[in-house]
């Protein structure tokens, strides 16, 4: 805690970059194509349907481009993932602007939009599982958690960013901001192409692929997909609980609501690059410590009746989303060899995007029977996850404070570990 930092690639905050990009695209759609896609004809079913395709081939694709990204090196699966990112984002621009036209209409529009939401989710996909393993290739053991945290909190500054300059840009015209976020992915990979590739790490004769229920993988991948639940049980309700429960007699809960976005964001900003990086946090105790602020955080949301109330909860559980994030990422690098790390951090790209497709079927029922429920719910989930946590005897080694020396038992005889 009181050593010395020690001086981290640049190359990370190259990858951030990318992150970013993708990001404040994602958020950027989210905003946006809600009002826009009912101005031209689509109905709310059709809405949702845009958003799950994308998050449905999000979640196939991750694990096969962070598998990908072993084989055949970390730095063409990051081009090529930001490239079909931006071509994505242009597509969905230009299909929105001949829509507006009166060109294009009813069913044709709809699966046009689907299509580029696919692309999106195909190739976005990509992007963070090989930049995972790229920070694991470039990043020392003790380095691990603050490597990651700088990795995400690219993706979390997008967040901030991307409404933030599409405010200004929908003035100008709809499609502004996509076309500004395609083109802030293709100088990042002008920036990637200088950077020196990891070098592909040579497997064992009798090398072994990591799966899905690997007893290295699926718990850390349990915790992640119970925190995709709680956030996007959050994102997907806010709006409506800020109209409802929080300042009824608003006319612009929107904005409301928007700003406790931001708060979230700069929370999240805080745990990745504060308590995670500068302070050199372990990744066990981050896990720890994020499990716990998100569960009170969200006890807090469910129980606010005052924007004060709900804005400090909403900090607290970014503070929290900021810990648990690096925490995970780290802890699961440092439990697989060289040889998994891309398809490590492909599976937990794949389980992130699970909340977004479980949630609408249960978070939205629940709000109608009583608008708490929701956060009630992923409170119960972070507290089942803080006991799996402690009782988790095969991955105690990453809640100490020095553990180097059992990394490298656990790396070298995995077997013999509980």
């Amino acid at each position: 805690m009181n050593k010395e930092l020690s001086k981290l690639p640049n190359t990370i905050w190259i990858l951030a970059a990318g992150l970013l990009c993708v990001g404040a695209g994602q958020s950027v759609v989210f905003i946006t194509i809600p009002p826009i896609a009912r101005d031209l004809g689509l109905t709310e079913v059709q809405i949702g349907s845009i958003f799950a395709t994308s998050a449905f081939v999000w979640m196939l694709f991750s694990p096969i481009w962070g598998s990908l990204s072993d084989s055949i090196g970390r730095k063409k699966v990051v081009i090529i993932g930001l490239s079909g990112f931006a071509i994505s984002l242009i597509l969905f621009s230009f299909t929105i602007s001949i829509g507006q036209a009166g060109k294009l209409t009813g069913v044709i529009l709809f699966i046009l939009l689907v299509a580029a939401r696919v692309l999106n989710g195909l190739f976005g996909s990509a992007t963070r599982p090989a930049s995972g393993g790229w920070i694991a290739d470039i990043s020392s053991i003790e380095d691990r958690s603050r490597a990651f945290a700088r990795l995400d909190s690219g993706f979390s500054m997008g967040r901030i960013l991307g409404p933030a300059l599409a405010g200004i840009l929908l003035l100008i015209s709809y499609t502004a901001p996509f076309y500004l976020f395609a083109l802030g992915a293709l100088f990042v990979i002008f920036l990637i192409t200088k950077q020196k590739s990891p070098p592909i790490t040579k497997v064992k004769d009798d090398f072994k692929k990591i799966s899905l229920f690997d007893n290295r993988v699926w718990p850390f991948l349990i915790v992640s997909a119970s925190f995709g639940i709680c956030n996007a049980a959050l994102v997907q309700t806010s709006s409506f609980y800020f109209q409802d429960v929080i300042d009824p007699n608003s006319t612009n809960f929107i904005a409301l609501a928007s700003v406790g976005f931001m708060l979230s964001a700069l929370g999240i900003l805080n745990g990745q690059l504060l308590i995670a990086d500068r302070l050199q946090t372990s990744p066990g105790s981050l896990i720890r410590l994020g499990i716990l602020f998100i569960f009170f955080s969200l006890l807090g949301v469910a129980n606010s009746t005052s924007l004060v109330h709900i804005y400090i909860s909403l900090f607290f559980y970014g503070l929290g989303g900021g810990m648990l994030g690096p925490g995970i990422s780290a802890s699961l690098s440092l439990s697989v060899g060289k040889e998994n790390q891309g398809s490590a951090s492909g599976f937990l790209g794949m389980v992130i995007p699970v909340g977004h497709v479980i949630s609408p079927i249960i978070s939205m029922p629940l709000y109608t029977i009583n608008p708490s429920y929701p956060y009630l719910l992923g409170s119960f989930l972070m507290l089942f996850c803080f006991i799996f946590v402690l009782s988790n005897q095969r991955h105690k080694w990453i809640r100490k404070k020095n553990y180097r020396k059992d990394y490298e038992t656990y790396t070298e005889e995995p077997s013999d570990l509980p």
